[in-house]
């Protein structure tokens, strides 16, 4: 039988098959050394204490391959370890964050959000998913005499002002987990190469995804396989999904939204007139467009990669 907190987090990243790495701290640009925490039963800032599991943070991204805010971008709810209370919207701009109990159970859209880039790379925003023009803001109020933030500053929602207030950054509080992208740098490397010319291997030159004759030495056509969705996750014939992750660059291979752009003669094809691209891979960020399966053994080994689309 499950415990509690497996059943909470069943289908997050807070499960272990999802999040063996741990937890998240969640921290603004103004000041690095400060982090989300509820304290009192508000959400604030709070001095970093990696003691401390008020500060400590589950990324839950059940509905995130159904359900994408206006740019596309998937969602994602942040529960509190200590309190399993979720991050929930403002009664509008300018109000103070609330915070509610988290159930799996139910789908609640108020506590669902979205983030404006890679927050595991660079600083970005954490917007509402019906209104990415509102979004979590360390901005401190009246009462702080505008000294800046600081320990105890209320976290409010308000309009996108590109301030240090509202940049914030999604990391594992263990070093070692943001070094090795959750421990999937420590996962063995594969080579990919098609039939038509096995001497031939998959790689990255110049942002593009492309053969070439294959090097053993080059880093470039080294790739990680992340088979952690796959138990979730499969295309129609039930053949599990995985992402590829190249080595060298950490991005992965993404199957462009855009329909009908020229596939360069370098380019490994397009797919249904859509583009291979790669993007930076994050861990916690579910997209089916990254998404891939294999088909059967069509002989000797080979089998046909297939991206794994989920029309909602």
């Amino acid at each position: 039988m499950p415990n509690s907190r497996e059943k909470v987090y069943g289908f997050g990243l807070g499960h272990p098959r999802l999040n063996p790495e741990g937890t998240f701290k969640v921290f603004c640009k103004a000041d690095e050394g400060l982090c989300l925490a509820v304290r009192g039963g508000a959400l604030v800032l709070a001095t970093a204490d990696p003691t401390d599991e008020h500060q400590h943070w589950f990324k839950d991204v059940h509905f995130s391959l159904r359900i994408k805010d206006e740019e596309g971008k998937p969602v994602f709810s942040l529960i509190n370890k200590a309190t399993g209370f979720a991050i929930q919207h403002s009664l509008g701009p300018g109000h103070p964050v609330r915070l509610v109990k988290f159930n799996p159970e139910d789908f609640e859209e108020s506590v669902l959000w979205t983030e404006s880039g890679h927050l595991g790379r660079d600083f970005g925003r954490i917007r509402m998913l019906y209104d990415v023009n509102l979004g979590l803001d360390a901005l401190p109020g009246n009462e702080d005499g505008g000294g800046g933030v600081r320990d105890g500053t209320v976290i409010t929602l308000t309009e996108r002002a590109e301030g240090d207030t509202q940049s914030w950054k999604i990391l594992y509080w263990s070093d070692e987990a943001n070094e090795t992208c959750g421990g999937l740098y420590n996962e063995p490397t594969c080579r990919i190469y098609c039939k038509a010319n096995m001497a031939f291997s998959l790689t990255v030159r110049n942002g593009t995804v492309c053969l070439a004759p294959t090097d053993i030495n080059d880093k470039y056509q080294e790739w990680i396989e992340d088979t952690r969705l796959g138990d979730m996750i499969k295309d129609q014939e039930g053949y599990p999904a995985f992402a590829l992750i190249n080595c060298a660059t950490g991005d992965a291979i993404h199957a462009s939204a855009v329909k009908g752009n020229p596939v360069k003669s370098s380019a490994v094809g397009a797919l249904f007139g859509f583009l291979l691209e790669l993007k930076p891979y994050n861990l916690t960020y579910v997209d089916e467009f990254r998404l891939w399966t294999k088909s059967r053994d069509m002989g000797e080994g080979f089998r046909f990669d297939q991206w794994e689309y989920h029309d909602s």
